[in-house]
């Protein structure tokens, strides 16, 4: 050959720590047979035969996942956690704030853990804004960044109003907005589900008609179920995206499968019949009570008559008419001063009886 060869007399290490240690001897041979071996010094070692081998292994680890903790929507003076969590062994985490090129904070996992929390004790205006996150290898190989997060602090101005066209309590299938406004000059108004796993959704500040307010309004449907729920409302200026005002009062949106009109329909039709069913009941209750009270009069007037007829039943016809029968002899009430006739004992007449009633008082 005439022309001359670079070999390397030790194969090249998975680990580039292991090369960053070891010194490379680089041989060089001739045709001639004749070999000159020269020491490197270890940066140039590195430089030649580390660089590509990092640029594979770089691309190979896998970028971590970032959250924050109770949740990327905060009220300006809490605290939140932000994490980073990777899916190997991380020997230290890096925080960066608005993609900047210097990390913002740094930890260190404990333990065999791995993830890292990053407290922020207490949130302020100036700290909403973007987030990512990266992590050391055991090998000191640096990760990719993590999928930005959206950090917002919310509860500085204050709250905008919203509400529900044309009800709040729709049927399923049918439309509806929700409309937030303010009295605010340009911005962009946000609409948040509680509870729900969509992301807020955004609109920006149009001009209200006949009134110096701002509005959004925010459509919704064809409603179903899963749109139920409670909504809020905040507004932010457009020189602070991501610092929100105070929230609207809180919109429950109700969805059923009827129309709302045939909904009050029927709970009036309800209610008048549970009514008129309870007048009834008493009707009834009322008449039962006067028909007791009747019979027990009527028992009352008629047991002594009866107790008395029981007792003397010849008696009963005299008593029942109070009336006195008297004999009286008219004959012997006439002639009681003169001697009294004589007949024969054999023969003696009937005497004329009369009889006199006599009421008793």
């Amino acid at each position: 050959m005439s022309h001359e060869a670079w070999t390397l007399s030790h194969p090249i290490h998975p680990s580039w720590v292991a090369l960053r240690s070891l010194h490379m001897i680089c041989t060089l041979r001739t045709m001639r047979g004749r070999s000159m071996t020269s020491t490197l010094t270890a940066l140039l070692c590195l430089r030649l035969c580390q660089g590509p081998w990092d640029q594979v292994q770089a691309g190979d680890v896998p970028k971590p996942s970032i959250g924050a903790d109770p949740g990327p929507i905060v009220t300006n003076g809490s605290s939140v956690t932000i994490w980073c969590q990777a899916p190997l062994q991380a020997s230290a985490y890096l925080l960066y704030k608005e993609r900047g090129s210097e990390p913002w904070d740094t930890r260190t996992p404990q333990g065999s853990s791995n993830k890292a929390g990053f407290l922020i004790g207490t949130t302020t205006p100036s700290l909403a804004g973007l987030y990512q996150c990266a992590y050391y290898t055991t090998g000191d190989i640096l990760s990719q960044r993590s999928d930005p997060l959206l950090l917002v602090v919310t509860g500085v101005g204050g709250a905008p109003s919203l509400a529900a066209q044309p009800s709040p309590v729709v049927a399923s299938g049918e439309n509806v907005s929700l409309l937030c406004s303010s009295n605010l000059t340009s911005g962009t108004f946000h609409l948040l589900k509680e509870g729900g796993a969509d992301p807020p959704r955004h609109m920006e500040a149009e001009p209200r008609i006949h009134a110096w307010r701002r509005q959004a309004i925010f459509p919704l449907g064809p409603m179903s179920t899963s749109h139920g729920g409670t909504y809020r409302c905040y507004y932010s200026s457009s020189s602070y995206p991501n610092v929100w005002s105070q929230p609207s009062d809180p919109l429950e949106l109700v969805v059923s499968g009827l129309k709302w009109y045939l909904i009050v329909l029927i709970g009036v039709s309800v209610a008048l019949v549970l009514l008129l069913s309870l007048f009834l009941f008493l009707l009834r209750h009322q008449w039962h009570q006067s028909k007791g009270r009747t019979s027990d009069a009527v028992a009352k007037d008629t047991q002594p008559e009866r107790d008395r007829q029981l007792d003397n039943p010849r008696a009963a016809p005299e008593d029942s008419q109070d009336v006195t029968y008297a004999q009286l002899k008219p004959l012997t009430l006439s002639q009681e001063s003169s001697a009294p006739p004589c007949f024969p004992s054999e023969e003696r007449p009937e005497e004329p009886s009369l009889y006199a009633a006599l009421a008793m008082h």
